[in-house]
């Protein structure tokens, strides 16, 4: 099975084109994948014969959502997404007066020492793979 997710453009082209589908087809895909659905049956401008070959050769694991807090204080919102491997990376979703910052983790663990986030707590780990940081960027819990 192939994890589509963490492809970029180019792959995804290259991917779209070895399954018999146009070029074109790739970019469809790429964007509902960055829009955060969860099945190949949510990406409604493809054809149900590709959707159905999108489930045959492919799997799509977005993260859960492990933990969510929010702060009384500022509004500020974190939250832990387990990834499909078992680790664990934090997005978190700081408000401000100006507008909105959002931190995403890029790896499992992490050394730059941000106080509000946990993924900071045991250092340096494991880069997570690119479907997992596109995952922790576009999911959004109800």
């Amino acid at each position: 099975m192939t994890d589509i997710k963490s492809m970029d453009l180019a792959e995804m082209t290259a991917y779209c084109k070895e399954l018999g589908e146009p070029a074109f087809r790739a970019r469809q895909v790429f964007q509902w994948l960055h829009r955060g659905v969860r099945s190949f049956d949510e990406m409604t401008n493809l054809s149900k014969a590709f959707r159905e070959k999108l489930k045959e050769h492919c799997i799509l694991c977005p993260p859960e959502v492990e933990r969510k807090q929010e702060s009384r204080l500022d509004g500020t919102i974190k939250y832990l997404w387990r990834l499909s491997d078992g680790n664990c990376i934090e997005t978190v979703l700081m408000r401000y007066r100006h507008g909105n910052t959002v931190c995403i983790s890029s790896q499992v663990g992490c050394r730059m020492g941000c106080a509000f986030c946990a993924s900071t707590l045991g250092g340096e780990g494991a880069q997570s793979d690119p479907g997992g940081n596109a995952g922790s960027g576009a999911f959004y819990p109800d």
